[in-house]
Formats: structure tokens, C-alpha cells, sequence
């Protein structure tokens, strides 16, 4: 049934702050669709197009499941950890094209994030239409479509009990019931945040999101009230949408095709079926089984199995959740199949590739660089996560990788702050990730300038997130929270625990340290001065307690004969090591390779370029041993993954960026490119080529790009490093800066 329904005027109102979120007015829009699965939409006539044109979309705000994982004290009453509901409560297609999706999980729980996307270039003249896939938890979802025109006078759409409605879940199911063995619970579930979708094509309305569709069978939409509700508004950016085409289609058998995308997808799938239509079996897979199938349970403990049904010549079937997945396997194909009938379409975070560009001598490392690139190019969602198959969980300590990653590869904050702020008030349970908040903010605060930010949370870092008040002696006894050393915990070398733990109070010393440098930022001169003689005195007493004579070396704890890889590991990472005992801690180190797991990999290299020994670091980074990337790739990874090898973990997925570490070392320290104060205004430049003969890096910071490069020439490099950092924000002029030097890794003169 074509309606064409009349926009109406109103008067555009401005966003106001309300008690730490906002309240965002949109018009007369009422929450409709309700709980379950529904298809809105609503056609709409132009009679001239606008010269812009908003969309806002609210929706039901994120549940939580699975409390287990979470210890936190009485003040943070979420202590949840895994999504429940629906990771993602909405599509929205304007004239057929899909233009949103979301939410984000809202940084305060229970409140809706309202999102805003710009959509003119959808709208057409004459009939248009807006539709809604839905899937809400209690009201569903609400928007506005506000259009101006050239008179600058604006007009709405917004979501109301005119809007027609159908209930989708007959047709996105949740059960197979033609096949039960697929939903066998044993198998596992769809993801956090997701259920199976057996998708019922023959009930699918053909042609729902086009105009002129007959809905005049369908009902009109269910009210939930006006969305006048308090909201949080999202920052830029917003997901995007990738349609990724498959690299490789293969014949497992009659009916049986194998599709290689060649990276990994955060997303679901778009397939268009057999011509005559029928049922087959989807599967997705971030792995292949010896056999060469796809390995749709995967070691994660998700299944990734499902039954769509076709009708004859009907349009393609998508997902409406997302899954992790790098294979899809289809089972059961009636008729011809080719590659143009299947793509992947993919979520996430908006990432300029071209930001950042590495070259060098050594083309392992230039293959290690790209892997560890993919990787945060491909698993960023609405925050920095461990990984998006498992646990889609913000955690402090795989943050400091992935943010260091994205810092070295891309260089837009906006993501790292929304994390940062997510994981203040949704913190987890390791104390080394809570010792993990202060290096975080001051990163963020050297490599964006975002001072009021970080003053914003400087009470959150002070008072709760290093635990020097403990103090007892120059050390911290016991600590608050469970100390794991390494994960997985056979990566912990044998770490005999007890009371003043080396790891616990090295990382103190850090976060001393790096409060101090804060606080100064700040211009909290006093909080800093203290900060940093506190340090001083946990250093002494580290010195003084946790050292062994006989061994030349730092035990685990007190009264412990054992120093493991880590203890001696961290304390040289930290700088509690006096320059006497450098040597033969190093020594130690070294002897022992790749002695701690994918996480504990991005402090080794640090730790090893900053104790002057950037020949090892590099040859970590290129070695091809079982303990590598290199090994990764040669197994089939598209992605870092969550440890070394796969017999060890046998749950382990195969897209966890906390495995990015090679990225972030080669900007930070092979190229020595590092800010020194906040917002890039002073950085150091200073490479440590491993022996390189040659490399070229170049990066984007807010300020604008830097280039660096370094040839080796005879025993000595020659060094160069470029900027063009464009005006700056007060208006000065633009900084245009060249520098060649020659260096011995002991002077380096400017020319």
C-alpha cells in the first residue's frame, strides 16, 4: 500500500546537560517496536531535496549477563561483564540502503546512547521510506529524521504509532525446529549479546525496506511512550559498514562450498540463495578443521551453526547480530553457486589505513607490522576489546596494547577516550589491570592533549587505582585484588606467590611514576612532587627485600628462593633495577626467549629496547620459533591471537589484539617516536634500528603526520625525521620541521 505521509515543521531545540548525560529532543518521536524482533517502516513524500539531513536513533539500553567475572567493591553496583540481550537493537535502511546500526554500550547502564548520522545523500524526490529492523529488549527503539532546506527552515520524521509493524521473530528465530541438533546447548552459544538465526526466508516480506511495498496487511506500530528520556549522545565516530567479497570459494563436495574471506569479520553474513530456493546450512568458522571444513564450534566455546530457508528468486537473507568469523561453510546448496552470491558485511570503527605506513629491511618484520595492523583495523567496535568472539569485554590491561596499537597505527583518539571512560565506571577484577588505569590516562593524555579529561577522572586515579597507601616498609604486603602474573597460567613460569608480591609492586612503582608525571601535566605540583618520593621509597624497599645476593636476581615475593622470567622482567621494564645489577637481570632475561605469554610480549620488547638491547627485541619480533607471530601466520592467522600456541589454551580465539604489541614497539621505540608532553607539543625521535640496515615509518598524530627514517652507512645511521604538523590550535603558524643526524646509538648531532 503506497501512503505518503506530509513532514512537519518544528522548531529545532539545542542539546542540554542533565546530571552527567543529556537530554536530546526529538520532536513528538515515540519508543515503538517493543521486545523481540520487528520490521518498522514508514513512507514519506519530498517535494524537493534537503540540503541536509540528520538521522537519531535511541534504542533499549544494553543488558548485562555472567556476574562471575567481575569482583568489585560496593560503589560499582554493575558488576557485570558479558552483554545479554542483543549486542546490536537496530538496522536502519533508508530507501533499501542501511545507514545504522547500534548502540553502543552507553557509558552509564540503564541509559539510552542516542547516535546521529548524516543521510542526505539517501533521500530522494518523490516517495522515500525509512525502515527499522528491531530488536529490543522492552521499548524497541525511537528516531527522527530532521531535514533543512535551503531556507534553512526544518522539518521531521519521527517514529510513531502511524508507522506500520510486523513481528519478525517467525521469521529470525532463535529455534530450528525442523533441525533440533542444531541447537544442541552443548555445541555453545551465538556470542555475547547474540542468539541463533535461523532464518525463515519464505515468511521474509520481500522488498520491506523499498518504497511502495504493500504493508497493508502488516499492524500499526506499538507505542511505548515519547522519547523524552535522559540519554547519553555519542561521540563521533560510528560504525561503518564494509562489504567484504570472498578471496577464495571451494568445492568440499555435492552441495558444499567452502568460503575464504582472508580476514577477520565482525559482522554476519549476506547470501542470495539457490534460484529455486530451499534450505541449507550456514556455518562460520574462524578456523578450518584438519579436514578442511570449517570449525563452526569453535575453541571459544560459541557455534556458529545455523538454517536459512529460501524462497525461489527471493532476495538475499542477512544477519541482523554479528558473529567473529573469517570462513563461512554452506551445506546443502540446491543449483549452481558462485562467489557473487555470498558476502561478508562487516561492523566497526571507522580506520584510515593509510595513516600510518612502515617499511624496512626485513621483510618478516614488515609481515609481523601488517598482521598486528589488521588486527585493530578489524576487531574495533564501540570500545577496545579482548576479543569480539568471546567475551566482547573491555579490560584495562588488553586496552593498554590495543590503544598503544591504534595510537601507532591510526592516531585518532576518539575511540581510546570512550574506552578510558567505559572502563571507569565497568572495571574487571585482575589487580595489575586496575594497576593498569594510571599508564592508560597518561597515554591518552600525551598523545591527545585531552587535559580536561583526564582532570575529569584524576580523583578515580589517585584514590583508587594504585595502592601505595599500603605501603609497609618500601613494600606493598598484600593486595586488594587477585595478582595473576600472566594469562594463560602456564605462561607464569613457576611464580611463587606470597606477601609482597614483585609483580604487584612493580607495577606500583609505575603507576607512581606515571601519577606523578599526570599530576604535573595537571599543574598539581605538589600531588606530583609526593607521587614521585613515593616511588622513591617503594624502589628501596624493592631493592632492599626482593633481591637476591647470591643470585643477582629478584625473587617472587618475600621469603621466596624463586625469581621468575616476570619478576626480573618487570622490574627492568619499571626502572627498579640499579645500573650495577642491569647486566646480568638482562642476561637472564635473554637466555630465556619468548618467556611470558602474547600480552606479556609488548613489556619484554619495551623492556628490551629501553635496557639497550634492541638486536634481541627485533629478533623476538622476526623470529619464526613456535613463540611467534610469524608461527600465527604460518597456522593460518589473519589476526594476532590469544596465545602462542593452541594445544596449551584450548579455548583460544584467533582475533585478540592484545597480541598487537610488534606494532606499537616498532612505532614507539625501533623508531623512537614517542610524545614527551601532552598533545604531541614535544616528542622524542630517537630510533633504535636492531640492526637494521634501513627503515622508513610514517605516522599521524592529532597534531598531523611525522616521517622518520634511518639508513645504515658503514658503522653509523644516518637519521631523518619529518613533520608537518599544519596550524595549530591557537593559530600560530604552520611548524614545518626537517632534521638529518648520524648516529652511533650514543650521540646523535643535529645537522
Amino acid at each position: 500500500m503506497k501512503r505518503s505521509i506530509a513532514t512537519n515543521s518544528f522548531e529545532s531545540r539545542p542539546v542540554r546537560a542533565l546530571n552527567g548525560v543529556v537530554v536530546s529532543e526529538l520532536g513528538a518521536s515515540e519508543w515503538i517496536g517493543g521486545p523481540g524482533n520487528t520490521f518498522c517502516r514508514q513512507e514519506f513524500f519530498l517535494a524537493s531535496l534537503p540540503r541536509a539531513a540528520t538521522l537519531r536513533v535511541v534504542a533499549d539500553p544494553h543488558s548485562y549477563a555472567i556476574t562471575d567475572w567481575q569482583i568489585l567493591p560496593s560503589k560499582y553496583p554493575y558488576d557485570n561483564q558479558l552483554l545479554g540481550g542483543s549486542f546490536v537493537k537496530y538496522r536502519v535502511f533508508l530507501n533499501g540502503v542501511l545507514v545504522a546500526a547500534g548502540p553502543f554500550r552507553s557509558l552509564q547502564d540503564g541509559v539510552p546512547l542516542l547516535m546521529e548520522c548524516e543521510v542526505a545523500a539517501c533521500l530522494r524526490c518523490g516517495p522515500n521510506v525509512i525502515a527499522v529492523h528491531s530488536r529490543g529488549e522492552a521499548r524497541g527503539f525511537a528516531l527522527a529524521l530532521t531535514m533543512e532546506d535551503e531556507e534553512g527552515d526544518c522539518s521531521t520524521i519521527g517514529s510513531s504509532q502511524e508507522w506500520r509493524q510486523r513481528e519478525a521473530n517467525t521469521v529470525y528465530r532463535s529455534i530450528c525446529w525442523e533441525r533440533p541438533g542444531l541447537d544442541q546447548f552443548a555445541k555453545g552459544g551465538a556470542s555475547p549479546g547474540e542468539y541463533p538465526e535461523h532464518i525463515d526466508g519464505i515468511a521474509y516480506p520481500q522488498g520491506w525496506k523499498e518504497v511502495e511495498f504493500d504493508d497493508s496487511s502488516w499492524s500499526h506500530a506499538r507505542g511505548f511512550g515519547l522519547a523524552g528520556d535522559a540519554c547519553e549522545i555519542s561521540r563521533p565516530p560510528r560504525y561503518q559498514f564494509t562489504r567484504c567479497e570472498p578471496v577464495a570459494v571451494r568445492e568440499l563436495g555435492p552441495g558444499n562450498y567452502l568460503v575464504d574471506f582472508g580476514r577477520p569479520v565482525f559482522g554476519g553474513m549476506e547470501l542470495s540463495g539457490p534460484a529455486g530456493g530451499g534450505a541449507i546450512e550456514l556455518r562460520l568458522a574462524e578456523e578450518l578443521q584438519p579436514s578442511g571444513h570449517a570449525r563452526y564450534q569453535l575453541r571459544t566455546e560459541n557455534c556458529f551453526q545455523e538454517l536459512w530457508t529460501f524462497a525461489p528468486d527471493s532476495e538475499p537473507l542477512s544477519h541482523f547480530g554479528t558473529r567473529m568469523f573469517r570462513y563461512a561453510e554452506v551445506v546443502g546448496w540446491h543449483g549452481q553457486f558462485d562467489a557473487a552470491r555470498i558476502q561478508a558485511i562487516a561492523l566497526g570503527m571507522p580506520f584510515d589505513e593509510s595513516r600510518s605506513e612502515f617499511r624496512c629491511s626485513e621483510r618478516r618484520l614488515e609481515t609481523v607490522w601488517s598482521l598486528c595492523k589488521n588486527t585493530v583495523v578489524h576487531t574495533t567496535a564501540d570500545v577496545f576489546t579482548d576479543c569480539l568472539t568471546r567475551e566482547r569485554l573491555a579490560y584495562e590491561g588488553d586496552t593498554y596494547v590495543t590503544m598503544l596499537t591504534h595510537f601507532g597505527t591510526e592516531g585518532s583518539p576518539e575511540i581510546s577516550r570512550r574506552t578510558l571512560a567505559y572502563l571507569t565506571s565497568h572495571p574487571t577484577w585482575p589487580c595489575e589491570w586496575w594497576q593498569c588505569f594510571i599508564p592508560l590516562f597518561r597515554e591518552y593524555l600525551l598523545h591527545s592533549g585531552d587535559y580536561d579529561f583526564v582532570d575529569q577522572h584524576y580523583a578515580f586515579l589517585r584514590d583508587q587505582t594504585t595502592f601505595h597507601r599500603l605501603m609497609v616498609d618500601g613494600l606493598i604486603l598484600e593486595f586488594p585484588r587477585e595478582i595473576i602474573v600472566d594469562w594463560p597460567a602456564h605462561e607464569r613460569d613457576g611464580f611463587e606467590f606470597g606477601a609482597g608480591n614483585a609483580i604487584g609492586n612493580a607495577f606500583a612503582y609505575w603507576d607512581l611514576q606515571s601519577l606523578s608525571e599526570v599530576a604535573g601535566f595537571l599543574g598539581r605540583e605538589d600531588e606530583a612532587e609526593s607521587f614521585a618520593g613515593q616511588a622513591e621509597v617503594l624502589r628501596e624497599g624493592f631493592n632492599r627485600r626482593l633481591y637476591n645476593e647470591s643470585t643477582g636476581l629478584y625473587v617472587d615475593s618475600l621469603g621466596s628462593a624463586h625469581s621468575s622470567f616476570h619478576a626480573n622482567m618487570y622490574a627492568l621494564r619499571f626502572g627498579l633495577v640499579p645500573e650495577d645489577r642491569r647486566d646480568h637481570c638482562l642476561s637472564f632475561i635473554k637466555q630465556r626467549g619468548m618467556g611470558c605469554s602474547v600480552f606479556g610480549a609488548q613489556f619484554l620488547l619495551e623492556m628490551l629496547f629501553m635496557n639497550d638491547a634492541p638486536d634481541h627485541a627485533v629478533a623476538l619480533m622476526t623470529s619464526d620459533g613456535e613463540r611467534s607471530w610469524l608461527e600465527m601466520i604460518r597456522h593460518g592467522a589473519v589476526a594476532t591471537t590469544e596465545s602462542w600456541l593452541t594445544n596449551p589454551k584450548q579455548n583460544m580465539s584467533w582475533a585478540h589484539p592484545w597480541g598487537s604489541s610488534p606494532a606499537n614497539v616498532i612505532v614507539r621505540h625501533l623508531f623512537g617516536l614517542r610524545p614527551t608532553s601532552p598533545g604531541w607539543k614535544t616528542f622524542d625521535e630517537t630510533p633504535s634500528p636492531g640492526g637494521l640496515e634501513r627503515g622508513r615509518l610514517r605516522i599521524t598524530t592529532p597534531r598531523g603526520p611525522i616521517t622518520s627514517s634511518f639508513l645504515r652507512v658503514g658503522d653509523e645511521y644516518q637519521v631523518a625525521t619529518e613533520t608537518d604538523f599544519g596550524s595549530s590550535e591557537d593559530g600560530s603558524s604552520s611548524e614545518t620541521m626537517s632534521r638529518e643526524r648520524k648516529e652511533d646509538h650514543s650521540v646523535c648531532t643535529a645537522v
